[in-house]
């Protein structure tokens, strides 16, 4: 619908304010660990796009109805491929086009 396009634009317009502001104004935070997976972030992409359906990233889910289980398995699997960024990051590998 229109109001939750229009609120969810508003509450990442904010969100991406705030992070402007602390990262690059007042230099509070540098930004781990979104540097890792933004330097290969391609890398990442098409990893994920050709192993994300494969066991260390998911597996089958034994309660279909619960969402517990669902964000799990995401999370796992986000901070599997920041892991992996963040070795490639210390190895100077970097995907580039």
């Amino acid at each position: 619908s229109l109001s939750y396009v229009l609120s969810m634009g508003c509450f990442s317009f904010l969100l991406l304010g705030g992070m402007f502001f602390v990262i690059d104004v007042k230099g509070w935070w540098h930004g781990q660990p979104f540097r890792y997976p933004g330097m290969n972030s391609i890398f990442v992409y098409v990893g994920h796009s050709l192993l994300g359906f494969y066991f260390p990233f998911s597996w089958e889910r034994r309660f279909q109805e619960s969402h517990w289980e669902f964000l799990l398995q995401n999370l796992w699997g986000t901070a599997l491929w920041v892991l992996i960024a963040y070795l490639l990051y210390r190895k100077k590998f970097f995907l580039k086009i």
